[in-house]
């Protein structure tokens, strides 16, 4: 993979970091609520935290990949199949600029799991 793809990919995944983020600075957020409330409101606040407490748990594996993702650019093992060792394709990058295994390993992984 050339370097400004890897450069341009980079950018992707830190601004993606920066989004992640975000999202779970706002969700961690205490939003306390005002006054009192019936039995509706009580529920649906608890169904609210429930969730943002999913959606925060998938943003902090998201966010564990996009890190990891980052920290392979930086030790230059970025694009290289976890599994194989062989290059992932560049188009496969493209689209999902964290992925850690090429198409054939991610397939045989899958399989095994069903």
């Amino acid at each position: 993979m050339k370097n400004e793809q890897i450069a341009r990919i980079q950018k992707r995944l830190l601004a993606l970091r920066a989004e992640i983020l975000k999202v779970i600075e706002w969700r961690d957020a205490p939003g306390g609520s005002n006054g009192a409330m019936d039995e509706i409101d009580q529920a649906n606040e608890l169904i609210e935290k429930e969730m943002g407490f999913v959606m925060s748990n998938n943003m902090r594996s998201n966010l564990k990949e996009v890190e990891d993702a980052l920290e392979r650019i930086e030790t230059k093992h970025y694009g290289t199949c976890l599994q194989c060792g062989q290059e992932i394709s560049p188009k496969r990058l493209e689209v999902l600029p964290f992925a850690r295994f090429c198409v054939p390993c991610q397939e045989k992984m899958e399989n095994r799991g069903r």
